[in-house]
C-alpha cells in the first residue's frame, strides 16, 4: 500500500461551482412555503428547498415584492444542515411575524418569476444574487404551467422607497426612466421590517458574501488606507495591489509582443466537451459527482464505498475520463499523493488529447512541492492553444486548469510578471469569479509579489503616499 505522505491543502466546496453543474435542480423538492395570506401581503419571503442524500438541503430564501421590485433579496445556502434551515424559518416567523404553510411548486415558480418579469417592465433587474436562486429552482421556459398572479395595487405598481434601502437610488431612476406616467407611484417609507440588517448574524452567512477587494469603490479604499493596517496584507489586497503597479499593469503588458499570443483565444461557459455518454453512464457519473462533493475525504475518513463506485464506473466504461479524473480527486483529497500521481499519469497515458490530465499531474506536484517538474507535467505547453490547437474557445474551468499551474511556476521561480500577468488573463476572461485559484497557487503569487510591494506600503505607511493618490491608483 503507499504511504500516505504530506497532506493536501484541503479543497472546501464550493457551492457556486456546485450549482453551476446543474445538479442542484436534480435533486428532489423537500418544501415549498408561503406566508399566509401573501396576496394581501404583497411583499414576502418564498422559501424552497431540496433535499441531499446524506440528509442536508440546498435552499432558497427570495424576498418577494408583487407591487414593483420583483425579486428584492436572495439568500441561499448549500448542502447545508436542515438544522439551519429550520433555524431561519423560526427567525422569520418570530423576528418577522410570518406564519408559513405549504405551497405547490408551481404557485411559488409562477411568484417569483412572474415578480421579476413586472419589476423588468420598469426596468428593475432582481438581486444580483437571484442568478443562483434560479439554478436552484426549476428553469423557467414558456412550457411551465402559468397561474395568474396579482401584481401592482390598483392597477399600477407601487414602489415603495425606504431611507436604508442600499437600492433604493437605484429602483427610483429606473421607473422613473422606464416606467410610464401614470402607470406608477411612488411612496416614501421610514421602515421596512424585510430590510433590518440587525435581525440577522453576520456569522450564520459565513462571510459568503463579503465583497473582494476588487469590487471595493472610493470610500472602501479611503477606509483602508485611515485604518492603516499595511503590516499584514490579505493575499487579495496583495495581488490586487501588484497589478496597479506600472510594471505589473496588465493593461500595458498586453500591448508587450511576448504576452500577445495568450489573447488570441476567447472564453465560454457552454460546454466544449465532444464526448458522449449514454444515459446510463450520465447518472452513474452523476450518482459518483455528488458523493465526491460531499464526501470529507480530507478529514481522514476514507470512502471505500465511493472507490468502489468510480472503479466499478471504469471498469463498465473504459473510455470515460471523467471517472479516471474523479478517481485521482478521491486520492488527492484524502492526501495518498503518490497514489493520484500514479493515477494521473495512467490518465495521461490513456487520454493523451485530455487537458485535465495534464492539469492533474501538475496539481499533484504543487501539493508534493516539486516545483521544478511542473513544466513537464504539461508538456511544456505554456499556452492552452497550443495544447488544443484546434480550438480558440476554452471553458472557464479549462483555462483555470491549464494556467494555475503555471501561474505557481512562474511565482515560485520568481518570474512575477508572468504569473501576474496569467492570473490577470484569467480575471479578464472571468473565470476566478466561479472558480478561483487553489489557495497553495495563490499564496505562491502573493508571497513573491508582496516582496515587490514592501517598499511601495512602507511609503504608504509614512505618509510619501497621499491618501488621494493611493485612492487612484487602486481605483485605475
Amino acid at each position: 500500500m503507499s504511504k500516505k505522505k504530506s497532506k493536501p491543502q484541503k479543497t472546501t466546496f464550493n457551492p457556486i461551482n456546485y450549482l453551476k453543474t446543474g445538479n442542484a435542480r436534480k435533486l428532489p423538492v423537500y418544501e415549498c412555503l408561503l406566508p399566509k395570506d401573501w396576496e394581501v401581503i404583497k411583499k414576502f419571503p418564498v422559501i424552497f428547498a431540496r433535499n441531499h442524500v446524506n440528509g442536508n438541503v440546498t435552499f432558497v430564501s427570495v424576498l418577494v415584492d408583487l407591487l414593483c421590485t420583483g425579486a428584492k433579496d436572495v439568500l441561499f445556502f448549500v448542502n447545508e444542515p436542515e438544522s439551519l434551515y429550520r433555524e431561519i424559518l423560526k427567525k422569520y416567523k418570530d423576528g418577522l411575524l410570518l406564519d408559513f404553510e405549504p405551497a405547490s411548486y408551481e404557485l411559488i415558480h409562477n411568484i417569483i418569476f412572474e415578480s421579476v418579469a413586472f419589476a423588468d417592465e420598469f426596468g428593475i433587474a432582481p438581486h444580483e444574487d437571484f442568478r443562483y436562486a434560479e439554478l436552484i429552482l426549476d428553469e423557467d421556459t414558456d412550457d411551465f404551467p402559468k397561474i395568474e398572479i396579482p401584481l401592482g395595487e390598483g392597477g399600477k405598481a407601487q414602489l415603495h422607497l425606504n431611507f436604508d434601502d442600499e437600492r433604493g437610488p437605484y429602483f427610483e431612476r429606473q421607473i422613473l426612466k422606464y416606467g410610464e406616467v401614470g402607470k406608477y407611484a411612488i411612496i416614501r417609507n421610514d421602515f421596512d421590517p424585510f430590510l433590518d440588517e440587525d435581525e440577522w448574524d453576520e456569522d450564520e452567512t459565513d462571510d459568503k458574501f463579503l465583497d473582494p477587494c476588487i469590487a471595493w469603490n472610493e470610500l472602501d479604499w479611503e477606509g483602508f488606507y485611515d485604518e492603516g493596517n499595511f503590516g499584514d496584507l490579505p493575499t487579495d489586497i496583495v495581488i490586487f495591489t501588484l497589478s496597479c503597479l506600472p510594471d505589473y499593469s496588465y493593461e500595458k503588458m498586453i500591448e508587450e509582443p511576448m504576452f500577445a499570443p495568450y489573447l488570441e483565444i476567447s472564453h465560454t461557459e457552454e460546454p466544449t466537451s465532444k464526448f458522449s455518454f449514454t444515459k446510463e453512464e450520465q447518472k452513474h457519473l452523476a450518482e459518483v459527482y455528488e458523493r465526491l462533493e460531499f464526501s470529507d475525504l480530507e478529514s481522514d475518513e476514507d470512502d471505500p464505498e465511493l472507490l468502489k463506485m468510480i472503479g466499478s464506473g471504469i471498469k463498465k466504461y473504459p473510455k470515460n475520463r471523467i471517472l479516471y479524473q474523479y478517481k485521482w480527486e478521491y486520492f488527492q483529497r484524502n492526501g495518498d499523493l503518490p497514489k493520484a500521481l500514479e493515477i494521473a499519469l495512467e490518465m495521461k497515458e490513456k487520454f493523451p488529447d485530455y487537458l485535465f490530465s495534464l492539469s492533474c499531474h501538475a496539481q499533484t506536484l504543487i501539493e508534493m512541492g516539486e516545483v521544478d517538474s511542473i513544466p513537464e507535467a504539461m508538456n511544456d505547453f505554456t499556452k492552452i492553444q497550443d495544447f488544443l490547437p484546434d480550438r480558440e474557445k476554452f471553458h472557464i474551468t479549462e483555462l483555470q486548469s491549464f494556467y494555475s499551474p503555471w501561474i505557481y511556476y512562474y511565482a515560485k521561480t520568481g518570474q512575477l510578471r508572468a504569473a501576474s500577468f496569467l492570473f490577470n488573463l484569467l480575471e479578464d476572461h472571468f473565470v476566478l469569479i466561479s472558480f478561483p485559484l487553489h489557495e497553495l497557487v495563490e499564496n505562491a503569487l502573493a508571497d513573491e509579489a508582496i516582496k515587490v510591494l514592501e517598499p511601495f506600503y512602507k511609503k504608504v505607511k509614512a505618509g510619501e503616499v497621499s491618501k488621494e493618490q493611493f485612492v487612484e491608483m487602486m481605483m485605475g
